[in-house]
């Protein structure tokens, strides 16, 4: 499975820094609470830049970004068959269903739903599971600039 990792180009100057999983230790996100070595990513490049462009609030915040791509094997992603419910409502939740999948730890990747796109994924990735492996990388870092039309405001 090809997925796309988008990231701020001082925290993903190679791919190992790129897939550290240090900014799950920074700060929580949808599936996951801070203090969690977690990676995410998205199933095409422009889910990778809408899931980043929702947190942003004006062209000034900008910074220069870099991209990656990754073929991950199947066998190492865990596909639920449904997420728990009122999980695009409640980060309690949704942090509850990563924070245990990275606990359990039997699996290198987990597909999620993304909330922006109905019916597009998102992967997140444990650095720290005995499977992964940064020879899914297959490029990058490459750079990536946001068309500024994206932020104007009217």
């Amino acid at each position: 499975m090809r997925v796309f990792r988008l990231a701020a180009a001082q925290f993903a100057r190679s791919r190992k820094e790129a897939f550290s999983g240090q900014g799950g230790l920074q700060a929580s996100a949808r599936w996951h609470t801070a203090g969690r070595a977690v990676v995410y990513a998205a199933q095409s490049l422009s889910l990778a830049a809408l899931e980043i462009l929702v947190h942003l609030k004006q062209t000034n915040d900008l910074q220069p970004f870099r991209f990656f791509v990754a073929e991950i094997p199947e066998q190492f992603i865990l596909m639920p068959p449904s997420h728990p419910a009122r999980w695009q409502t409640e980060y309690r939740i949704s942090r509850a269903f990563g924070d245990a999948w990275l606990k359990a730890s039997e699996q290198p990747v987990l597909r999620v739903r993304s909330l922006i796109t109905p019916g597009e994924w998102n992967f997140l990735l444990n650095p720290l599971q005995r499977d992964f492996s940064l020879k899914w990388v297959i490029a990058g870092p490459s750079i990536y600039a946001f068309d500024h039309r994206l932020l104007e405001q009217s």
